[in-house]
Formats: C-alpha cells, structure tokens, sequence
C-alpha cells in the first residue's frame, strides 16, 4: 500500500483498521491506520483531511506522532511510531500503583498539551492510551473520535456509557470530559473496579485505592471523577497541575531529611600519615611517587620494591602500571621490546625484535660493551642484557644511604629502605652520602 508493506493486523475500531506495516523506504516498523470508506463516504475528503492536520499538528512525548498521513490505493493512511501494547492490555499498571500512577501523569501530560491548544479528545479509553517499550504511555486517535459511531461506547444497565462523562453522553463534551474519563481510568486501574451510576464516593473497591495511591493524590483523582462538571477540573491544564504539586508533596515527604546531628570530624592523622603527605609534597612529583601502598596507603613509585613507611613488599602494579605490559613475576611495567625485567631478577621475556627508539626517561646506559640497553632511574638490571647494575644510584630528594644496599634514602622520613626492605632500627641508622 504506497510505500507500506502490510504485515498483520493489530486492532479493529469503528473509525479504522490498525496494521503492523513496514516503512520500505525509511525501513523502519510502523502502526498504520487505514480510515474505513464508511467513514469517508459519511463525512467527506476533506473534513477527515482536516481532522488528521489537527493530529499532526501535536507535538508531545506523550501523545503518539503521526509521522504521515496520505492517500494510498484508494484509502487514507496515518503512520504513527508502532508502541508495545495498549493500557487494556497492559498487565503491569493493574499490577503495581506505582506504574499505574506513572501512566496517569504520562497521559495528563499530554492530554494538558492537547487542551492548550483547545483541542479536544473526545474519547479517552485504555484502547487509546498506547504503551511503548520504554514504559512511555502516550495518547492516540486525537481529532478522530467524532467520526466514530455510538457503538463503541458500553452501555450498561445502569446507565454508564464506557469512560465518556455524563454530559458527553447528552452530546455535550467539554474540556473536562476528557478529565473526568481519565479519572475512571486512573481508579479502574488501581482498583480493578470501574465507578458506575450515579458516581457515588466511596465507591467499590476505594479500601485497594487508599492503599496503592499516596495521601495527597487521592484527593485529585477524586475531584478528576466527580459526577457534575461544575466539581471537577475544567480541563486537563489545571488537573495536570494538581497532580504534579501532590506528586511533589508526595517525593518531598519521601526524600530523607537531613541529620541534623555535627559532622564527623575526620580522625587525627598519624605522625606516620603526616610525615608520608609532606614527603609526598616535596618530592613525590619527582620520584614519581603516585602510586598508593595496599597496606598503609603511603606514597610510593613503581620502581620501589619495599613501601618505605610500612616495609609491605607485596604491592602490585598489574592495573595501574603506566607501562603498557606487566611482568608476570614481580608485576611491575614492562616494555614489548625489553628482553628482561629491570625491576626483579627472575623476569625474562621473549622480546618483539624491534628496535628500541631512544627512551627520553633514561639518565644512563647500561655498562656492558657493545649493548644499547638504556637505563631509567632506579632500574635493577638492564632491560635487554639483563646486566646488573654496578654503579649506586644518586638522587637529590634521597640524600641519605642504606647501611645494607647503599641505595639513597631519606633519613628524615622513611622507616623502611624502599630497594632492600631493610628496617631503620633508630635514628642515625642510615648513612649520610658523602657531597
């Protein structure tokens, strides 16, 4: 049918037929409305034209789009977004109030956007409150329902026409019809029970409505499905209003107060704490000490192999190293092209064979003849001839020696040696390097 490829049919009404077409053009899924010829014959070409530009003119999360209407072989098409189900279907709003509730704002919503422009519904109905995958509910057949016939209204014997109000059925519909036909949606869902004649409150079933509607809602939906006009909201503008301010009461009341009971201080740091963070602020930078030890969660750098403020020597660097591999021995960073870890003794790789660019980060070579191995701050063991180093490491942030390595310390404020893990006894342990 046009550009539509018919799939099956989801929904029989007196105004149309509703397919599950595909869009060959756009290829996209579509709910396609085909206005029966009954319906053109009795009213015209042009006044369901009309009809369908009102639709089209909604623009609402809340009210279904139509995307496109047309004739095609001989009928007239509207495209709408195709949604999961309808409310009459939709088990999970007679479930669970708070669903229920959700859908009845949704639709407030877009029946308040519908009526500022002074359009009316004129037929408010679970079949016509669609429900998409998202949760969305959004309301549907605007500007249509007077082309529909009577029969699609229920008649019972006490004198209730479906969820059209009283005066509609005089054929007198106002904006607040559409209210009053959602109020019996809203308490039909939440209660199972739909208000018959004469709309008498409480009415059956009121006991289940207490319990899944919050206290300032109720009052609402009993003022949207009062009998007389005159008591209820004039148009859904002023009842979507109410609803929002009573749902704002409702999420205030729920939100927890704040304590009014004094901030807890946070605990005194340790002499060990403190001396770390000064450390840190010094010469951390420098040392590239921004890396956390598991234990006392002092500052230390990759290259360390003991913490120097607890002496812990089983911090790992697996996830965090800033290298792009791992040694799988003492899990600190290694390069792709090394041959050797220079962190520990056992690591031993199989390198790529490529050619090492100059590393930026190195202060010297490796002093074995004829290899081209570079060496950072710190490093061990060459990385490619796995050559120990020799010659002691200096730093000016480190001005004291280890007694046992002989590696730099810093008398002032580690307990630990950072290379050998060994222990600082007392004070004056560690050697002062010579100038």
């Amino acid at each position: 049918m046009g550009k539509y490829r018919l799939d099956r049919r989801i929904g029989q009404g007196a105004f149309a037929d509703v397919w599950k077409a595909r869009d060959t053009v756009e290829k996209r899924d579509v709910a396609l409305k085909l206005v029966l010829p009954s319906v053109v014959s009795a009213h015209g070409r042009e006044e369901v034209e009309r009809e369908a530009r009102i639709a089209v003119s909604l623009t609402h999360p809340n009210i279904v789009t139509v995307r496109n209407a047309d004739w095609a072989d001989g009928y007239f098409v509207l495209a709408s977004d195709l949604a999961k189900t309808h409310l009459g279907l939709y088990a999970g709003a007679r479930r669970s109030g708070r669903i229920a509730l959700r859908v009845i704002r949704d639709v407030a919503a877009g029946l308040a956007h519908a009526h500022v422009r002074r359009i009316m519904h004129r037929d408010v109905k679970p079949e016509n409150i669609l429900i998409f995958p998202d949760g969305r509910a959004a309301l549907t057949d605007f500007g249509v329902s007077r082309f529909a016939k009577a029969a699609t209204w229920t008649y019972t014997e006490a004198g209730t026409l479906g969820y059209i109000a009283p005066e509609q059925a005089y054929g007198r519909p106002t904006l607040s019809s559409d209210v009053f036909s959602l109020g019996l949606i809203a308490y039909d869902m939440l209660t199972g029970t739909r208000p018959g004649w004469p709309f008498n409150w409480p009415p059956e079933g009121i006991k289940r409505f207490d319990a899944k509607v919050p206290g300032p809602v109720r009052p609402v939906l009993r003022k949207a499905a009062e009998f007389s006009p005159r008591r209820r909201y004039p148009d859904a503008i002023a009842f979507q209003r109410a609803l929002e301010v009573a749902f704002r009461k409702v999420e205030a009341k729920a939100r927890p107060r704040p304590s009014a009971r004094r901030r807890k201080r946070k605990p005194a740091l340790s002499p060990l704490q403190v001396q770390a963070q000064l450390f840190r602020r010094r010469h951390g930078a420098r040392l590239g000490m921004r890396y956390r030890c598991h234990r006392c969660d002092g500052p230390i750098s990759e290259p360390m192999s003991f913490c120097p403020w607890c002496g812990s020597g089983e911090n790992s660097f697996a996830d965090i190293s800033s290298y792009p591999l791992v040694c799988p021995d003492c899990e600190r960073g290694v390069k792709a092209e090394w041959k050797a870890c220079p962190w520990c003794f056992s690591g031993r790789f199989t390198g790529n064979d490529r050619r090492l660019r100059r590393d930026p980060t190195a202060v010297r070579n490796c002093a074995r003849p004829g290899c081209e191995g570079e060496l950072r701050r710190f490093m061990r063991y060459c990385p490619l001839c796995k050559q120990k180093v020799r010659r002691v490491w200096t730093d000016p942030d480190l001005p004291d020696r280890c007694p046992r390595c002989r590696w730099p310390v810093s008398h002032a404020f580690w307990r630990f040696c950072a290379w050998c893990g060994r222990r600082e006894p007392k004070a004056g342990t560690f050697v002062r390097s010579r100038p």
